[in-house]
């Protein structure tokens, strides 16, 4: 099974340490292509517990703030920080 994957690399969409930062307007732009929409579904209800100041995840993380979550593309998954930055 591993052989008929051998061909699959690193992600295309992004690169390692790279940040996204949202707000309530470009949370509802995210459509336009410019992130992986895969990705996208799989964090977005993260994103936007995080955007309207709830606990993204209460109690599965120590933080409340913060929350670790992945794409679920199984032969080159990314793993996202989401945390909320109160300004």
């Amino acid at each position: 099974m591993a052989e008929d994957f051998k061909h699959v690399g690193p992600c295309t969409k992004f690169k390692v340490g790279e940040e996204f930062i949202f707000d309530q307007r470009g949370f509802g732009s995210m459509n336009s292509g410019n992130f992986c929409m895969e990705a996208w579904d799989c964090i977005s209800r993260y994103v936007y517990a995080a955007l309207l100041g709830g606990s993204i995840m209460q109690g599965w993380s120590e933080r409340d703030d913060q929350f670790i979550a992945c794409c679920n593309d199984g032969t080159r998954p990314v793993i996202f920080k989401i945390e909320r930055i109160e300004e």
